[in-house]
């Protein structure tokens, strides 16, 4: 809002921050409930696909592509392992530290998330096309371009 913009005119649905939040939960809603049925949430996922489709495997740079605090994505390691969906295996470069790769189990998961995420999110685009969705994407990777909140430089692919 500019300084000399009239106070009484300001409306939160008009505001960036406020419909990125609105939508985020959105989204993050139908996501976690549609995850329900593979045994994972939306965090879970989030760290399993970029073990699986971004080939990251230091719990680490997990935490960093992902946006998490390494606590936090340590603990969703655990789960993830626990329930079958990654292995934790010493690395072969450290030997204090640990890679972690997706089993059977996760792979399947993988294979299985996009379809049933794309059947959950869908509903609420209706009123954007395919080529709409492919551009708020790549409109909102942009945010955040050269600052330290910078997606593209969170980690390099497949390292």
């Amino acid at each position: 809002m500019s300084e000399t913009q009239d106070l009484t005119t300001y409306r939160a649905q008009d505001n960036l921050g406020y419909c990125l939040s609105r939508a985020a939960l959105i989204m993050q809603t139908a996501v976690d409930g549609a995850l329900v049925d593979l045994g994972l949430t939306r965090l879970s996922w989030t760290v399993l696909a970029c073990i699986r489709f971004e080939g990251i495997e230091s719990p680490s740079q997990i935490a960093k592509f992902v946006g998490l605090e390494r606590t936090t994505a340590s603990r969703i390691i655990s789960r993830l392992e626990k329930d079958g969906f990654v292995s934790r295996q010493p690395n072969s470069s450290d030997g204090r530290g640990h890679s972690v790769k997706a089993t059977e189990l996760g792979y399947e998961a993988c294979r299985r998330a996009p379809d049933v995420i794309h059947s959950a999110t869908r509903p609420y685009l209706t009123d954007l096309s395919d080529n709409n969705v492919g551009q708020l994407i790549d409109l909102l990777k942009r945010i955040g371009v050269g600052t330290v909140a910078d997606w593209s430089s969170a980690v390099p692919r497949g390292k």
